[in-house]
């Protein structure tokens, strides 16, 4: 929803390894596989059933942290030595927000270079809603916030440096957002390496179409009863 694969089939293209496999759903999401089953395992160890994708929970993200005390970290660490093997390296999962923390202890940070992808909240509400995650503009807002908050809280925790883009600033002004990202990363990126993977119009701001604004707020009326705001409610 914030414009990350975009952003990491960018970096890809100057030679980041994004893993063997990679996620694909209509397009490839430069999501390392192995990365995805590895968390979804953290899941499952600290018995975290919640959907990461409406809701943010603190005492997963507490429970996933302290897993290093109690399983066997072996195939996390084989991971790491594989991508290391596979320098310079990238990771790309939407659930690393849950699990960083655990990845923490197995890895030096101050050897990654971090990047924090934000996305107009308009944007975002109109893409969960064609994703079926029914919830009102301020319970959406409510979710991303909090996600924001707690990965910036984690990088200022422990001293991490991070480069803020926002897709909106990538699309409009791609030369000034790659040169900051090049001095972030030690790259060499073009606007012609964004628009091999961006195929819509830079230079304009990336509206959802009409069409997808209209669909967004049709379902959200017809699905009104059912909205994760009345979950919230019962809490």
């Amino acid at each position: 929803i914030s414009g990350s694969s975009v952003l990491t089939g960018l970096i890809a293209r100057a030679g980041y390894w994004t893993g063997e496999n990679t996620h694909k759903k209509e397009y490839d999401t430069y999501e390392n596989q192995e990365l995805i089953d590895l968390d979804l395992q953290l899941f499952r160890h600290a018995n975290y059933t919640g959907n990461y994708a409406m809701d943010f929970s603190g005492d997963a993200i507490a429970r996933i942290a302290a897993l290093g005390n109690s399983i066997d970290d072996g195939p996390f660490r084989r991971f790491l030595e594989t991508c290391d093997q596979h320098r310079p390296w990238i990771w790309k999962d939407p659930r690393l927000w849950l699990t960083i923390r655990f990845w923490r202890n197995l890895h030096n940070l101050q050897e990654c270079k971090f990047i924090f992808l934000t996305r107009g909240l308009g944007h975002s509400w109109v893409s969960s809603i064609l994703r079926r995650h029914i919830r009102s503009y301020g319970s959406n807002k409510r979710y991303e916030q909090s996600i924001r908050n707690s990965l910036t809280d984690f990088l200022k925790d422990n001293g991490l440096p991070y480069l803020h883009i926002t897709f909106e600033n990538l699309v409009v002004f791609p030369e000034e957002t790659i040169r900051d990202l090049n001095a972030h990363l030690g790259t060499e990126l073009t606007v012609k390496d964004l628009t091999a993977i961006y195929t819509k119009p830079l230079y304009h701001a990336p509206r959802s179409s009409v069409f997808d604004f209209i669909k967004a707020t049709l379902i959200y009326i017809k699905n009104y009863s059912e909205r994760k705001d009345l979950e919230e409610k019962k809490r």
